[in-house]
């Protein structure tokens, strides 16, 4: 009997080590490859940033190395969708045969730019009805905004602005740190005075994954140092180091 039952605490225990092996540890997975766009204080060319600085940490937990690519939000699909590349950073809704991991690494709210003039007294969100607006290809679409609108897509942030100081649409549609960018970045000749930022909406920003059973995985190793990360306090003094609110995770 005692053999028995000797047998099966072995046979629990190594149960209970081989779970905590696959929640900690990815062996079989020594680098991941993660694509996006370069964003002023989010994913910095010189490795700096909130989501470099979350991943790196999370990863960190399984002694997984990040490979990271500069590309287009568009081009950061199609590497993902092909399985060229694990996962990209970041977006707020899944794509065809794409899907998003359980944990945003950001949220917050979009905005907004446009010539008081042209507008009149803002009431949103009857002011954008029927007007025309610009924001960057792949970053927005119209199930953003919550009127009818024509819609222009441009290559950047300071192409849309610019639409909007020289009078081709109404509006530029971003986040505000996107926003601050791109009138720092213009060199159209402005008078701020002239023109305002709104608030339009919120969303959250999630790392998008294929469906494929590495995508999978690795998006589970990915949740999962996320609420490691939270419960140890980590991922709050992260978010504190950026100066941006940590999103409201439901994680017990």
């Amino acid at each position: 009997m005692r053999y028995v039952l000797g047998l099966l605490l072995a046979a629990l225990l190594l149960s209970v080590s081989t779970q905590i092996s696959q929640a900690v540890d990815s062996t079989d997975i020594p680098e991941i490859r993660v694509v996006g766009p370069s964003w002023e204080g989010f994913t910095n060319r010189d490795g700096t940033g909130l989501y470099h600085e979350i991943l790196n940490k999370l990863f960190a937990q399984y002694g997984i190395r990040i490979h990271r690519e500069y590309v287009p939000s568009e081009r950061a699909y199609h590497l993902v969708r092909t399985g060229q590349a694990d996962f990209m950073t970041c977006h707020d809704k899944p794509l065809h045969s794409l899907i998003l991991a359980k944990y945003p690494m950001y949220a917050g709210r979009y905005y907004a730019f446009f010539n008081r003039e042209n507008i009149g007294d803002w009431n949103f969100p009857e002011s954008m009805k029927d007007r025309s607006i610009a924001w960057r290809i792949g970053y927005y679409d119209e199930s953003n905004i919550p009127v009818p609108m024509k819609v222009r897509e441009v290559k950047s942030g300071t192409s849309g602005l610019g639409m909007v100081i020289l009078g081709r649409v109404d509006f530029y549609l971003d986040d505000l740190n996107f926003i601050q960018d791109s009138i720092r970045s213009n060199t159209i000749p402005m008078d701020m005075d002239d023109f305002r930022i709104e608030t339009v909406g919120t969303r959250s920003y999630h790392p998008v994954f294929n469906t494929s059973e590495r995508g999978s995985q690795v998006m589970k190793l990915y949740d999962e140092g996320m609420e490691r990360l939270y419960r140890s306090g980590e991922l709050k003094k992260i978010f504190q180091r950026w100066g941006f609110p940590m999103p409201d995770y439901e994680i017990p």
